[in-house]
């Protein structure tokens, strides 16, 4: 995987088909995610099409890095999205992606849990079965 800056550097424009090809997704994709709310400010040409910049590439990163890296929903990237919109500080952003990341966490922490048991009762069963033998 190749590494990419996150952090938007020039304003050139683009199509949907570029954009979706520079992000390796489907142009229905970027249109799910204009659907969704994640992706905004795309302004149409006079023959109907959108143009697409290089803060859309950021945006796009942002959407990828919760998703893939973070394990974040696309519902919680949304929440996170309408929150910078409402309060216009990334403060507010990072204090509810800190409770987001710790429900995410004590999640983990329970499975880790479960299967540590779930171990446990495989070992048991091993010793038990091979000792019929």
């Amino acid at each position: 995987m190749k590494t990419e800056t996150i952090a938007p550097s020039k304003k050139a424009t683009m199509s949907i088909g570029e954009l979706a090809q520079r992000m390796d997704i489907t142009t229905r994709t970027v249109r799910y995610y204009e659907e969704m709310g994640l992706l905004v400010g795309a302004i149409r040409a006079p023959n109907g099409r959108r143009i697409y910049n290089e803060e859309h590439l950021y945006q796009l990163r942002l959407v990828r890095r919760g998703k893939l890296l973070l394990g974040l929903s696309l519902a919680e990237i949304k929440e996170l999205v309408e929150v910078f919109r409402q309060t216009g500080t990334e403060k507010s952003v990072i204090r509810r992606s800190i409770e987001i990341l710790t429900s995410h966490l004590d999640e983990v922490e329970d499975k880790l849990k479960k299967l540590e048991s779930y171990h446990a009762l495989l070992a048991g069963e091993i010793k038990r079965v091979k000792g019929l033998l």
